[in-house]
């Protein structure tokens, strides 16, 4: 079978509504009966009685929406692709799903042994029902699938025909999670065997991160939809979108970090936009900022390349040099963007500007041409710096992506020009040298990724160790390079060099 993609009408995608979170344990109807019948008691009986129906309700979704799961993956592995069986099958999954998603934020499917578990429930009837999905995950090294709001056709049916392959042929091409990575398909995550025997509370806070992350992706495409339709915007989404970034990069910066190493090839600027959100309102929560400035400057970070969606795709995605006609289109966007959004109530003249400005330059050297003496503002050459480091990052038709350290180097270099040196020293502070997702070869030979940042010394990250210094994988364990640093100091640094992993065959998001 050709490796196919199918494609559906994205009206059909997952999430429409808000879900509610799932109820704890619940307690039994008659239980509640015997409750005191005081104020209180009667609300703790209500509150109670209102938990064990949601939790009953919910369940009875889960186990619907698993049913139509192990049919369209039946479907998928007897029939092509686009038979009618199977598209079919797939419309009665999104059907389940879309109830589902009313009621829950996303849909995470354990194996632990040879049990199937629904976050922490065993399915005993589902486990001997669909032994077959069990053994099938097993064979393909799947410990389990967790399937998030926003999942759409096209990558449902992505993914259900990359299951049906065989496990020599998964393997062959890198790994069902790799594949996955590489398709494009971003509302469905794989767990490695053995992860849910016990699950950190660092990791299902990561979780939440990932979800709120590609809700954010799925509200610029909106707004990029609005505008190529002509119509007014609905920043309140976008407002909602960058006060919750906000709210995770108060909370816990370094792991907010780690998405905006997510990419997509496909769709750049949706990802992209995005990525700039995170990176700028991070370097912003280093300066004396208060929460109203960080909105403004979020909102203009995530709808900075709005102007970029008129332009034609031909131009966007041309992988040669552009013409000069070309060139002067490209150069459009920024005036184009800010012209967008001055028109569209709630959007404060500041986020206008960093459309407007993002890319100036700090010499003034850029487009469009600003005459004033007075510079760009600050909140544009914050975001200025984040667009940079991002797009350095990412793959485009035109260029490879490059490792972070790489662009660190070119925003150093580039500093008190291109870039304003001030917010560079800031930046580089936040994400180190050697910023979160850079493969690097340590001084004792062991090549890891990094993981998180030690405040006051960018020199010296934490490193998730994946292979030895004979280049052989090991399970991956983090080790502070604080404490390396003391022994190597005679010798070196704790970080020899950074590496291409692509060179390696290594997927770096995996390990975040």
């Amino acid at each position: 079978m050709g490796e196919e993609r199918m494609y559906f009408d994205h009206t059909s995608e997952l999430g429409e509504n808000p879900g509610e979170k799932d109820a704890p344990d619940a307690v039994s109807p008659d239980t509640v009966e015997k409750a005191p019948l005081n104020d209180q008691g009667y609300l703790e009986q209500k509150e109670e009685r209102i938990r064990y129906f949601r939790t009953k309700n919910l369940m009875e979704r889960v186990r619907e929406m698993l049913f139509c799961l192990v049919g369209a993956k039946k479907n998928m592995s007897i029939y092509p692709p686009h038979h009618s069986i199977c598209m079919d099958s797939i419309f009665t999954f999104f059907q389940a799903a879309k109830k589902y998603f009313q009621l829950a934020n996303d849909f995470s499917l354990r194996i632990v042994g040879e049990e199937l578990y629904y976050e922490e429930k065993l399915l005993t009837r589902e486990s001997l029902l669909y032994y077959s999905l069990v053994k099938d995950c097993k064979e393909k090294g799947v410990g389990g699938i967790t399937i998030y709001k926003g999942l759409t056709p096209e990558e449902f049916a992505d993914f259900l025909y990359l299951f049906s392959l065989d496990p020599a042929e998964l393997q062959k091409r890198g790994g069902l999670k790799s594949l996955l990575g590489r398709r494009g398909i971003v509302h469905i995550a794989l767990a490695d065997p053995g992860t849910y025997e016990e699950i950190p509370k660092e990791e299902m806070i990561r979780a939440s991160h990932r979800e709120e992350y590609f809700n954010a992706i799925d509200v610029i495409k909106e707004l990029a939809e609005e505008v190529v339709a002509g119509k007014k915007l609905k920043i309140s989404k976008a407002n909602k979108v960058v006060g919750s970034i906000l709210n995770r990069v108060v909370e816990d910066r370094s792991a907010v970090l780690g998405l905006a190493t997510i990419k997509n090839y496909d769709e750049y600027t949706s990802y992209h936009s995005v990525n700039v959100l995170i990176l700028t309102l991070a370097l912003a929560s280093m300066l004396p900022l208060d929460r109203s400035a960080l909105m403004i400057l979020g909102t203009g970070a995530l709808l900075h390349d709005l102007g970029k969606v008129t332009i034609p795709t031909s131009i966007v995605n041309k992988a040669g040099p552009l013409s000069s006609a070309e060139w002067e289109v490209m150069r459009q966007h920024p005036v184009v963007g800010a012209d967008i959004l001055i028109g569209q109530p709630g959007v404060h003249p500041l986020s206008v500007v960093v459309a407007y400005e993002h890319h100036a330059r700090y010499d003034l050297k850029g487009y469009p041409t600003i005459k004033e003496k007075r510079g760009i503002s600050l909140f544009s050459r914050m975001v200025e710096i984040a667009d940079v480091y991002d797009a350095i990052t990412s793959d485009r038709p035109y260029q490879n992506a490059k490792d972070p350290h790489t662009a660190i180097r070119y925003l150093v270099k580039n500093r008190g020009t291109a870039f304003d040196p001030l917010m560079v020293k800031v930046f580089v502070d936040m994400l180190g040298f050697f910023p979160v997702g850079t493969l690097v070869r340590i001084a004792t030979g062991e090549t890891g990724i990094v993981y998180d940042q030690n405040e006051g010394d960018p020199m010296c990250p934490r490193v998730k160790i994946i292979r030895d210094s004979s280049g052989e994988e090991v399970e991956p364990r983090i080790m502070d390079l604080t404490l390396l640093k003391e022994k190597v100091e005679a010798a070196g640094r704790s970080v020899v060099e950074a590496v291409d992993p692509k060179k390696l065959g290594i997927d770096t998001l995996q390990y975040l």
